[in-house]
């Protein structure tokens, strides 16, 4: 499998037993439930599913439930495609109206926040009006070209501000569900700033849910504040398509690349998404820009690489699974991720993992085969995993929630593992153990890293490498 992970996002064309069971052999580290689809019971039965077998092939598999945060979702009329000619007048409002071409609205709050001359975008801009006159609760724009606007589509106004809770009602009823039914990741949709982070954090914590928040850059105010965001949260995603909505779309690869390399410096997970292998929807290869599209994520040094429709809702979610996972080892050992700057102000672990990158790095002559990591946290492990090593890393943990979140880890094979009772660390204590469980073998040099003292986060200050005989 490549070290680069897989998120694939489940939905109608993949919830099988059998189509589940192959995704995960076929390269699924993660897998999205995009709350903004289906229902509540409908999510719940799914996230058994996956532990279900997940735990059957003992392969370590996290769940992600996406919320809909501050994003906006309009209606159409008997939830049915809505054709619109060149030209044609449509009314944005809170209800239809008999006779007239209406896009139902029900944040009130986009009234207030639209100009006469704004563009209005719908389906990740692909549908564009420009408004024409603006009321207390209504919106008259004109379409820009002939469209079918579809049923619960995502709609966008560049540079407005609308004023909305990070957190709608609906959300709040995936928070309860991951308080009965554990998840490993939250994804908050349009985060804008450290304070929209807190809000999820605060509500996480109320419901005592060890979930990792992952904060979905797709505007221009997240763009703004990345690094404040980047520090307050567990994760972040690059996700493109609202991102090419809100910001210029000649922008993306730019700022796929800076905030790529401003989560590595943070040692924090980072998610490329959007349209990665979006053909596959409906054929069973991909293009050639696809492929270069994942290849250069992977050469920007991506923790992860996301697919949406190709696996909710396409004809092979399982081929483009496997796509993505050629494509991601195939680059992995030829890219040249750029190289991390020294740190101003460098704490031990990150001292402790640069020496062992130090280590790995020397080559043939003192060639390591394995790096093994006892965490408690995940910490030592997504240090050490920012500097993008080529050889396996192991993360070897007791505590399950760590264990869950590390498979978003880029190169780290979480491994759960009741740890010897006692204060001081003995490496030798532990190698039967992994030999057992096939982590290292006869004939490997395996570089170990870890405290004096198990168990006790934050004390990451030792490496010992050892000839496994």
């Amino acid at each position: 499998m490549s070290k680069t992970k897989i998120v694939a996002t489940i939905g109608p064309a993949s919830d099988s037993p059998e189509l589940i069971t192959e995704m995960i052999r076929s390269g699924v580290n993660v897998f999205r439930f995009n709350t903004k689809h289906a229902d509540v019971k409908w999510h719940k039965e799914r996230i058994k599913l996956v532990r279900s077998i997940s735990k059957k092939l003992k392969s370590p598999v996290g769940v992600m439930i996406d919320l809909q945060g501050p994003e906006i979702r309009i209606e159409t009329p008997y939830k049915r495609p809505l054709a619109i000619k060149k030209d044609e007048e449509v009314i944005f409002a809170p209800e239809f109206i008999k006779g007239k071409k209406v896009v139902k609205l029900k944040e009130r709050e986009v009234y207030a926040a639209v100009n006469e001359g704004d563009v209005i975008l719908i389906d990740d801009g692909y549908n564009e009006f420009v408004v024409t006159e603006r009321g207390i609760d209504f919106i008259t724009t004109r379409a820009l070209d002939d469209y079918v606007i579809g049923h619960r589509k995502s709609l966008n106004i560049p540079g407005a501000f609308i004023d909305m809770p990070s957190l709608t009602e609906r959300d709040f009823e995936y928070l309860d569900l991951a308080k009965e039914e554990p998840v490993d990741f939250v994804a908050l949709s349009f985060v804008r700033s450290r304070e929209d982070v807190l809000v999820l954090k605060h509500q996480l914590q109320a419901r005592k849910i060890r979930a990792g928040i992952i904060s979905k850059v797709e505007g221009a105010h997240a763009i703004e504040n990345i690094d404040e965001i980047i520090e307050i949260t567990d994760a972040v995603m690059v996700a493109r398509g609202d991102l090419g909505v809100e910001i210029p779309i000649e922008q993306i690869t730019y700022w796929q690349k800076k905030i790529i390399n401003k989560c590595r410096t943070a040692a924090k997970p980072v998610i490329t998404a959007t349209e990665m292998l979006q053909s596959m929807i409906e054929h069973s290869r991909p293009t050639r820009a696809e492929v270069s599209d994942v290849a250069n994520a992977v050469f920007d040094g991506t923790d992860a690489v996301m697919l949406s429709g190709e696996s909710a809702s396409g004809k092979h979610p399982v081929k483009a699974v496997s796509m993505m996972d050629r494509i991601c080892e195939f680059n992995e050992d030829k890219s040249f991720v750029p190289t991390l700057p020294e740190e101003k102000v460098a704490n031990q672990t990150k001292v402790v993992t640069r020496a062992v990158m130090d280590i790995v790095s020397m080559g043939k002559d003192f060639k390591i085969d394995v790096a093994v990591v006892f965490t408690e946290t995940g910490r030592t492990a997504r240090d050490l995993a920012r500097f993008r090593p080529h050889i396996p890393v192991y993360a070897v943990t007791e505590k399950p929630h760590t264990f869950s979140q590390l498979t978003l880890v880029y190169g780290v094979r979480p491994h759960l593992m009741k740890l010897p009772e006692g204060e001081i660390l003995e490496i030798d204590s532990v190698i039967d153990l992994l030999k057992k469980d096939e982590i290292i073998e006869e004939g490997n040099r395996v570089v170990f890293v870890h405290g004096d003292h198990w168990k006790i986060p934050g004390l990451t200050n030792t490496i010992t490498i050892k000839e496994i005989v």
